[in-house]
């Protein structure tokens, strides 16, 4: 049986991270983020899990939140803030070190 790898707290934050800019990367001029049910997918976590780290991440000031409608519902955005790409690049830095 295969032993779950789990990780750490700082590379956590750094996918999330990672996430919003890759979305933000592939079509610069019309994404303002992404939506939260694809950067709970692309960062592979459960709900509750990835709801902790971004409320702590926008209350630190990475990410920033946009709700828009979407029809009849609403939808939530993020989006990484000057703060949070700086992090990003620390975290990026620090990970590759310790490994």
């Amino acid at each position: 049986m295969e032993k779950k790898k789990y990780r750490s707290s700082n590379m956590i934050i750094q996918n999330i991270l990672e996430g919003i800019l890759r979305e933000k990367k592939k079509n610069p001029v019309i994404q303002k983020g992404i939506k939260k049910s694809h950067l709970i997918a692309y960062c592979r976590l459960k709900t509750s899990t990835a709801e902790k780290y971004l409320i702590k991440m926008a209350n630190a000031g990475y990410i920033r939140l946009y709700e828009e409608t979407w029809g009849e519902r609403i939808i939530n955005i993020y989006d990484i803030t000057k703060l949070g790409r700086e992090r990003y690049e620390w975290f990026v830095k620090i990970n590759a070190e310790v490994g």
